[in-house]
C-alpha cells in the first residue's frame, strides 16, 4: 500500500483513508476492509452493499457501525444505483438519504457523484473496480467514482472532471485524487478476445504499447 494510504483501525473496524486529502480537513475518506460488521458467510463481515444477496438489515447495521465510527450520519449518507455506465449526478440538499437504507432508493444508473455541500456523505461500493476520490480544496467540491473496466473505456474520470469545471468551475491542476484498492494485474484475466474493447488494444494511446496482452488462458490488463 502507498504511503499517502494509512491502516485506520476503530476497534475491530479497519479501513484505509488517504493522508492527502483528509489532512485538508475539508473531507474524511475510508475505504473499507472486511472486518467489524455483522454479515455472515459469504458477505463476512461489514458488507455495505444492499445488492448481492445480503441480508437488508444487516447491511443497514454495518454502514451504522462503520459512520458511528467516523462520527457521520449513516442515514444521511447518498449513495448510488452502480450500473457501470458513465452517468455522473450532482448531489443536492435535497438527496440526503437516498440509497441509505434501501438499494432501490438509491440515485439510479450513475457511477459518479459530485457535489459542494458540506456534511453529505456519499458511498459507493466496490468488487474489483477502481475507488477514485477527487477533492478540489479551492471550490471545495467533491467526486466519488466507481470506474470498472467499461467506466474506464467511457473515460468516466475525465468527464466528471469535465463536469465539475462546468458546474463548480473547478481547475483539474488544483485537484487532489486518491484511486484506493481494486484489482491487480496478478488476477485481471478475459478469456474471450471479443471481450477485450479496441479502447485496450489501442497502442496510439498508451505509448505505442496496448494496456491488454495475450497470456496462456486468455487476457490480461496489466497497467
Amino acid at each position: 500500500m502507498n504511503q499517502d494510504f494509512e491502516l485506520k483501525e476503530l476497534g475491530q473496524i479497519k479501513y484505509f483513508n488517504c493522508r492527502e486529502l483528509d489532512k485538508t480537513d475539508l473531507v474524511i475518506t475510508a475505504f473499507t476492509t472486511r472486518t467489524g460488521g455483522v454479515s455472515r458467510t459469504p458477505f463476512n463481515d461489514l458488507n455495505l452493499s444492499y445488492n448481492v444477496g445480503d441480508e437488508e438489515n444487516r447491511v443497514a447495521e454495518n454502514r451504522k457501525i462503520i459512520f458511528d465510527a467516523l462520527g457521520i450520519d449513516y442515514r444521511a449518507t447518498i449513495t448510488a444505483q452502480q450500473v457501470h455506465k458513465d452517468r455522473i449526478v450532482l448531489v443536492r440538499k435535497e438527496d440526503k438519504g437516498k440509497g441509505a437504507l434501501k438499494y432501490s432508493k438509491g440515485i439510479a444508473q450513475t457511477d459518479a457523484l459530485i457535489t459542494n455541500i458540506p456534511g453529505i456523505p456519499l458511498l459507493m461500493c466496490y468488487a474489483d473496480c477502481v475507488p477514485i476520490f477527487i477533492l478540489d480544496p479551492v471550490k471545495k467540491a467533491i467526486a466519488l467514482i466507481h470506474s470498472g473496466r467499461k467506466g474506464t473505456e467511457l473515460e468516466l474520470t475525465l468527464k466528471t472532471l469535465f463536469k465539475m469545471k462546468k458546474i463548480f468551475k473547478t481547475d483539474p491542476r488544483s485537484c487532489l485524487a486518491a484511486i484506493f484498492p481494486s484489482i491487480g494485474p496478478c488476477c485481471y484475466n478475459i478469456e474471450e478476445k471479443d471481450k477485450i474493447d479496441d479502447y485496450w488494444l489501442n497502442k496510439e494511446k498508451y505509448n505505442g504499447k496496448p494496456i491488454s496482452l495475450r497470456n496462456n488462458s486468455g487476457w490480461s490488463l496489466f497497467r
